[in-house]
């Protein structure tokens, strides 16, 4: 019968939570977890905002957009990154939160509401969260954290306006409408739905009598448009929640550091 030698090496199998399974079933969890906190956060922040043609508050959208994507997305792109080694973490927890997005809207919006859902067909969120992964990718990972978290949520903050203006529903803002002028009689301006909708809507930042001005080629004045200033106004406030952000990714990693430190790694892993 054989024995054992003295000299010979105890063979201890890994701990079962460094199996792939523990990893596919923690990533499993994260990307769940990570997309239910972003779908609550949109609701209450932004609510149905998003699903209209045009924000109906130009003064407060800065604040709760740049909210969510500057603080949401570059921590899942780095969490994504750093834990599971995948590159467009915000852009997949944004695709998963799209697919829930979209069934809850098609069965109570639509099938119980008659919501005529004609609006935002994808979510104006996606630009910003490629914008997180990308310059995750451009901008190192871990030397460079500080620079990431900055361009991140700047980057993101902007491109959210665009990012609404790119996935509406084209065909139908694009077509044109006749529109009598309010100030003369028996006068009309032929114009697409896009510019009447923006006419209309009181914008909160720029008086109308400023913002809209029949006199120009479009209804509208460029140097005083309301998206231009929104869109500058969320790359700031993107910027100043680039800081909390970064505290917030310090305060994860400082937890795990001090967390992981005593583990050993097992004989045989």
């Amino acid at each position: 019968m054989a024995t054992a030698t003295a000299n010979e090496q105890p063979t201890v199998r890994s701990p079962f939570f460094t199996t792939k399974v523990i990893t596919f079933i923690a990533f499993t969890a994260t990307l769940i977890f990570s997309q239910n906190m972003f779908s609550v956060s949109s609701q209450i922040g932004v609510g149905d905002w998003e699903f209209w043609i045009d924000w109906k508050d130009y003064a407060w959208a800065p604040f709760v957009y740049t909210w969510i994507v500057a603080v949401h997305f570059p921590v899942y792109s780095y969490v994504f990154n750093k834990f599971f080694k995948i590159n467009f973490g915000a852009t997949l927890v944004l695709m998963f939160w799209f697919l829930q997005r979209t069934l809850m809207i098609q069965l109570f919006y639509v099938g119980m509401n008659n919501y005529p859902f004609n609006y935002v067909q994808l979510p104006s969120y996606l630009l910003p969260a490629m914008a997180t992964d990308f310059t995750l990718i451009l901008f190192g990972l871990k030397r460079h954290m500080g620079l990431y978290v900055l361009i991140s949520c700047f980057l993101a903050g902007v491109l959210v306006v665009p990012g609404h203006a790119l996935f509406l529903n084209v065909p139908f803002l694009a077509s044109t409408v006749t529109y009598p002028d309010p100030l003369t009689v028996g006068q009309t301006h032929v114009m697409p739905v896009w510019s009447l909708i923006r006419m209309v809507i009181p914008k909160a930042p720029i008086p109308s009598y400023i913002a809209e001005g029949f006199t120009w080629p479009l209804p509208y004045q460029s140097f005083y448009d309301p998206v231009d200033i929104m869109t500058g106004f969320m790359g700031i406030m993107g910027v100043v929640w680039s800081g909390f952000t970064y505290i917030f990714l310090k305060a994860i990693f400082y937890a795990v550091e001090k967390t992981t430190k005593h583990f050993v790694t097992p004989a045989g892993a």
